[in-house]
């Protein structure tokens, strides 16, 4: 929520460094269980089974030979379609051992072409022996497919699967024209064999199509590497194809004035944290209850759709619009995660299935204890505040609309601030130096006995009730040291008749997993952020703000997928949190 940037604290660590070290913390760990679309045992059955039909089918091929000709009820087929069939089994194997994967993701389209693979392997087996035995796997399968067919609905990319047959077609025109034309310029040394284009467009189609040319015999080494070379680009565009047709389905921005008005209502009425500000940005998409009354505030990075806070609506109403927005969003072929939720709905998350980490702690100062305790009894604030004003210092305030001056000023001091190490625009949970933002919200600035600004935040609303805090942060490279401490005692000072409590934002990994009791991943992290401690210090931070003596909230990030679902979710936020 906050971008900080405390001159006179050590260099403090934001969102973004926070979701890297989850990252890296918990990458080398194995899940613990699936997510919970995914372990359900009948999609589990359909997927073994599956693989295993694919695996009987390649065994079979390989340990029996094929009859000379036809048996049973091969007899009525054309030889050739006959001969067709110990290809087309071992291919609807590889296919069906590809497709068990995507069964356990529970995708539709790989329910359909696991039931025509299963159909035409067991065609496949026409005139082979022990039909039963052959054919009896892949029926059951095909049985299994139908009995629980409807709990695979996880879709595809519409416009990807149209690319990807799009991409096959042309893939495999290419192969056609390809093979046509090179078999029509080999020389006759090459099979022995003369030949014309009406040939050679059936030669190469009986080669894609795995037939194959009985009479054919490679004489040179430059016609071995062109059947094996047209044998790689047909397997080339049916590789592109069936990776089109299994691609979750694309996140689109798209986001209608009317529905950011309809959440804005209902942050007045539930929201709860200064996360929910950020909710109403245009990177944002939402998703609604069926009355209206839910909502959550969403960006889907990497398949991942993360959620900024919690989801807002009535409490009472959250659990089932919770299951409705998981089923939404496993139906997309998405992960779910929600970024610095609080800790009132965890037993919701945890009922429905979601793990929830710690991942730091909120400082939000109390106005009038801060005024008239902590500030009063702190010698060291009155004496750099009295220092400040002494040398000509001042900080004024300035409500928006704001001037095209007042505006460049701020500009400047972004620009210099941005260009100190580590310093970069930030998304997602944070805003960015934009002057239509800006000049929407309240500026603070301090100034040096000149008058020139040397430092800025901006003020922002919190939806909670009583609460507001700050988002852009930033000095001029010149800033005398304390200049933000100047700055924020101040601000605080200034606050106290319209509020009663100021949001300083978050201090990552603060108050994690230093319980005895803690979870592993909260003690993993704790580690983590003990090793890193002599690159960036998190308890710098938390001691900065500790000085205005806060009250300590926890967040968390809540996640779904065991420890592969939290790398998954952590490397989401820090993709967002870049922009």
């Amino acid at each position: 929520m906050v971008e900080h940037s405390l001159d006179s604290a050590p260099s403090p660590i934001e969102s973004y460094d926070l979701a890297r070290a989850v990252a890296n913390a918990t990458k080398t760990g194995l899940a613990r269980r699936l997510s919970t679309g995914r372990s359900e045992w009948p999609v589990w059955l359909v997927a073994g089974a599956t693989l295993a039909n694919g695996l009987l089918s390649v065994i079979y091929v390989m340990a029996t030979r094929h009859a000379d000709r036809p048996q049973m009820l091969g007899a009525p087929l054309p030889f050739g379609i006959y001969r067709w069939s110990r290809s087309l089994t071992l291919v609807f194997g590889f296919v069906l051992i590809y497709l068990s994967w995507q069964l356990l993701q529970r995708r539709r389209a790989a329910w359909w072409l696991a039931a025509a693979g299963a159909l035409a392997a067991a065609l496949a087996h026409l005139g082979h022996g022990h039909l039963w035995l052959t054919a009896g796997a892949p029926l059951a399968l095909l049985g299994l497919l139908l009995i629980y067919r409807r709990r695979f609905t996880v879709h595809s990319e519409p416009r990807s699967i149209a690319q990807g047959i799009g991409l096959m077609i042309a893939s495999l025109t290419l192969a056609l024209a390809y093979g046509a034309l090179g078999f029509w310029l080999l020389d006759k040394r090459d099979f022995g064999i003369e030949f014309n284009v009406a040939d050679s467009l059936l030669r190469t189609a009986r080669e894609l199509t795995l037939i194959g040319n009985a009479d054919l015999t490679a004489h040179t080494r430059h016609a071995r590497w062109f059947l094996d070379s047209l044998h790689l680009i047909g397997l080339t565009a049916l590789v592109f194809g069936f990776y089109s047709l299994f691609r979750p389905v694309a996140y689109r921005l798209r986001t209608l004035p009317h529905q950011r008005q309809h959440v804005r209502h209902l942050l007045e009425q539930y929201g709860g944290s200064p996360e929910d500000y950020f909710k109403l940005w245009p990177d944002k998409s939402y998703y609604f209850s069926q009355n209206q009354q839910c909502a959550v505030a969403y960006r889907t990075v990497w398949s991942v759709a993360l959620g900024l806070g919690d989801p807002v609506g009535p409490e009472a109403e959250l659990p089932e619009f919770l299951r409705s927005w998981i089923q939404f969003t496993h139906d997309n072929g998405w992960n779910i995660a929600f970024h610095q939720a609080l800790p009132d709905y965890l037993s919701i998350y945890r009922d429905a299935g979601l793990d929830c980490l710690k991942i730091g702690e909120e400082a939000v100062v109390d106005l009038q204890v801060f005024a008239n305790e902590t500030f009063a009894t702190s010698k060291h604030m009155r004496k750099l505040r009295n220092r400040f004003l002494r040398e000509g210092f001042s900080t004024t305030q300035h409500e928006p609309p704001h001037s095209a001056a007042l505006l460049e000023e701020a500009q400047s001091v972004s620009d210099e601030w941005l260009t100190l190490p580590g310093h970069q625009e930030r998304g997602f949970s944070l805003g960015d130096f934009n002057r239509a933002y800006l000049n929407e919200t309240p500026l603070v600035a301090a100034r040096d006995h000149d008058g020139r600004m040397i430092a800025f935040v901006n003020v922002i609303p919190s939806f909670r009730p009583g609460e507001t805090t700050f988002d852009l942060m930033r000095h001029r490279l010149e800033a005398p040291n304390g200049t933000m401490d100047f700055l924020f005692i101040e601000l605080m000072l200034g606050l106290q008749d319209r509020y009663q409590r100021f949001n300083m934002g978050m201090a990552p990994f603060a108050g994690v997993g230093e319980e005895p009791d803690a979870p592993l991943h909260e003690r993993a992290a704790h580690e983590l952020s003990e090793q890193m401690g002599r690159w960036v210090s998190y308890k710098g931070v938390r001691a900065y703000k500790s000085k205005f003596d806060p009250i300590w909230e926890d967040r968390f990030m809540v996640y779904q997928g065991g420890t592969v679902g939290l790398v998954r979710a952590a490397m989401a936020l820090t993709r967002a949190l870049e922009g």
